[in-house]
Formats: C-alpha cells, structure tokens, sequence
C-alpha cells in the first residue's frame, strides 16, 4: 500500500500516497456507505474512480475510521458530521489529503513545464522578475492554488503573490500576500517531495 508518509502539523496531520493502484485494487481497502457507493458508480474514467478511493483511504488512514465526504455551495470539500477542514489535492502521480482544526489549503503538483507554459496567467509583475525555471513556476502555481482553496472560491491566482523569492531548494516557509478585498498574509510551507511539490497553508 503505497502511503507514502503523514506528518502531524499543529493541529494539522497530512497523508502522501503514490498513486500506484488501479481503482479495481483499491476498492477492497475500504467500505462505501451506500451513498457513497452510489457515487463511486456514477464515476465512468477510472483515473477519477481511482483518485476518489485514495482520497478516502487516505482519509481513514489519518482518522482511523471511514468518513463521508461532502461539499459545500462552493465546491469546498469537508467530513460530513464533522468539525474539522479537510484540503485535497492530486497530481499525476501522487494524492494529498490534509485535515485539520482549522480552515487550510493545499496543493501538489507534479515539477513539469506546464506551469511555465502559462506563467503570464497566474504570476504577478514582482514573481516574473524571479520565476524562470520549472520548479519555479510549479511552486508558484501550487502556492497558488493551496491558498485558492483555502479562500473557497472567488479568487485570482494574481490576488496571491509571495512576498520575496524563496530561493526554493527542498523545503520552504515564506509570506504570502492575499489581495481579495483587504489583504492578508499567511504562511505558506513547501517541500519537494520525489518529483512533486506540496504546498499548504493552514489558518
């Protein structure tokens, strides 16, 4: 069972998994509410069936138990009866669940030359004097995205912008500006994980 690892943050604990298994091997390793089984079969391409059942595997892995998952009127994942925030995230070939206390984001994006692609869409004026390599771009785009969910919905990627360069090796803790109505400066963490970048910001 390829789980990567969890990690326990705050009151924040984070699930990596690699996606190896076909949705045919990752059924077994969980038990669907009817509802949730209802679900699962209206999914028709097996990569989405697929990254339904590791959401939800990785989920019990990190509360011990299976849980529902619904969303609000913003498309925003959460635990049905339950308290707790939830993000997720998937790349090519990895998935990414976060739960916590409070509200948060993540994202994970597999290091590729698609973000470059379309760096002038989501980069602000200071981020284009910096941003030039691969890496680069992604861990943008995955900071991005992390504080996109976290907001809900309603926000530009260039409402977002990370104060300084980071100077991005491995791993990375910076500030990061939200410009939607007032703004707001949260911390964002990234890390390099194989060749993927996971970003998240908690509260």
């Amino acid at each position: 069972m390829p789980l990567l690892f969890t990690q326990t943050i705050g009151d924040a604990v984070l699930g990596v998994w690699s996606k190896q298994e076909t949705a045919e091997q990752l059924l077994p390793m969980i038990c669907l509410h009817d509802a949730d089984k209802a679900v699962y079969e209206q999914i028709g391409n097996d990569r989405r069936r697929t990254e339904w059942l590791t959401t939800r595997i990785v989920l019990r892995e990190l509360l011990n138990r299976d849980v529902t998952i619904a969303h609000d009127s913003n498309g925003k994942p959460y635990i049905a009866e339950s308290k707790n925030f939830i993000s997720i995230s998937h790349s090519k070939n990895m998935v990414a669940v976060m739960v916590a206390e409070q509200n948060l984001g993540i994202d994970i994006e597999q290091i590729t030359a698609r973000t470059t692609k379309v760096r002038h869409k989501f980069l602000t004026g200071s981020e284009l004097d910096w941003c030039k390599t691969d890496i680069e771009h992604t861990l943008v785009w995955t900071v991005k995205e992390a504080a996109y969910k976290l907001i809900g919905s309603g926000l530009e990627h260039t409402e977002v912008e990370i104060e300084e360069n980071p100077n991005f090796m491995q791993v990375a803790d910076y500030n990061v500006v939200i410009r939607k109505n007032a703004p707001v400066r949260k911390n964002c963490h990234s890390q390099l994980i194989g060749d993927n970048i996971l970003s998240y910001i908690i509260g």
